[in-house]
């Protein structure tokens, strides 16, 4: 069996999510062929790092303009599709190129592309959306999509009242690495001695992991260190991401703050703080209730983000200051040495995640197996059906009948 993986690098935590499905999908079945894409950088090769640089640009320095597209998008009919003659073609060129049994998005401008081929073409081939924020959003909505996997039940009440069929959306949470999921390693428990032994040599007794999501974008950043270097007893690690130029500039300052770039094995940072501060991403979030450990959001400025950071703050797993005008160093000094609140943080996290996710991430890619070999068995079954009359066939041209696919060796 044969999945096509797409994805887009806008923020990364699309992406993460793929790899995530991606590794359980190994997991249940190695010899099960993934085809992982960046959608965007497939059909506009040429220019698709400016296409991420200019959204890069915008996130960071006018989100203003960021949000009125995402509200307005947001209004629009959920039945529109990016759609005309260019998407259809590239997207069929791909489907002839890679021939999958099943798709998986966890980008809205994948699932939309997809579904415009699925209605341009009557392909009746399996789409799985794996929603990646739990803003109630209509870009996440088509009505060829054949499974979903959404992060709340908030999320799949929205989806069925859109049109979607209960039975056909499964509550997963956002999807996250196994790292996230495995119980501590001996390679994680000899990392957590050491730092041990280091705060104890240097009188740490609090860490805190500050992250700014894959775009390294953390507002207030200079402000939020000098304030943590000034603070007795506290230890702070700095994950920037792709952001070199924001590692530069704080790499070395202070003896007590550690500055990483892009880490492969985030949660093994996560599990070693006491607190983390960051951004609401909506995979950074299921990444932390999985790693139990509290955040602490400053001014959410990304409309999903601060959607996001409403639910954490509601379900009492986050801390979020809302007013540009509040100083939030207080409030973060009161939280880092009141220990009862820290627990009672952590056991808001293990509330959530039992009450926010009803399938394992294993179940959802089974369900997703499953549709691929039905469709795939759908096809074999036609292809001897007309092997008994002599008939030939080739896959020279998928738009005369889908039914050519069924063609193509095992």
């Amino acid at each position: 069996m044969k999945v096509l993986m797409l994805s887009g690098r806008f923020g990364f935590g699309h992406e993460m999510a793929a790899n995530a499905v991606r590794e359980a999908l190994k997991r249940q079945d190695q010899k099960i062929e993934i085809v992982q894409k960046d959608l965007p950088e497939y059909f506009y090769p040429h220019i698709s790092k400016l296409i991420y640089k200019v959204f890069g640009l915008v996130a960071e320095r006018c989100h203003g303009i960021y949000n009125l597209v995402y509200k307005i998008s947001g209004r629009l009919n959920s039945g529109t599709r990016p759609g005309g003659p260019l998407i259809y073609r590239k997207f069929q060129k791909m489907m002839e190129e890679y021939m999958p049994d099943v798709i998986v998005c966890t980008h809205p401008f994948c699932m939309k592309a997809a579904a415009t081929y699925k209605a341009r073409s009557d392909s009746q081939i399996p789409l799985v959306t794996c929603i990646t924020d739990i803003s109630m959003h209509k870009e996440w909505f088509a009505r060829q999509t054949d499974l979903y996997l959404a992060p709340t039940a908030e999320i799949k009440d929205h989806l069925v009242s859109l049109g979607a069929a209960p039975e056909n959306v499964m509550v997963t949470g956002v999807p996250v690495r196994q790292q996230f999921l495995k119980d501590e390693d001996s390679e994680n428990h000899a990392y957590r001695a050491d730092l041990y032994e280091r705060d104890i040599d240097h009188g740490y007794e609090k860490h805190v992991l500050i992250m700014g999501g894959g775009l390294g974008i953390m507002p207030g950043l200079e402000k939020l260190l000098y304030m943590l270097h000034e603070l007795p007893g506290v230890r702070a690690t700095v994950i920037t991401g792709k952001n070199q130029r924001l590692y530069e500039m704080w790499e070395g300052r202070f003896d007590d703050v550690e500055m990483k770039g892009y880490v492969e094995n985030i949660g093994k940072y996560m599990r070693n703080a006491d607190l983390v501060i960051t951004k609401a991403g909506g995979i950074t979030l299921f990444e932390l209730l999985h790693s139990k450990v509290p955040m602490f959001i400053i001014r959410p400025f990304l409309e999903q983000e601060a959607v996001n950071a409403r639910y954490a703050e509601k379900k009492g797993f986050a801390r979020v200051v809302w007013d540009r005008k509040e100083d939030f160093a207080e409030e973060l000094r009161a939280l880092l040495h009141d220990p009862v609140q820290l627990e009672e943080m952590k056991a808001c996290m293990h509330k959530a995640g039992s009450e926010m996710i009803d399938h394992e991430l294993s179940q959802a890619v089974w369900a997703i197996i499953e549709r691929g070999f039905e469709y795939r068995s759908a096809f074999e079954f036609v292809s001897s059906e007309r092997s008994l009359f002599g008939r030939e066939f080739d896959i020279t041209d998928r738009r005369e009948s889908e039914w050519e696919y069924i063609s193509r060796p095992a």
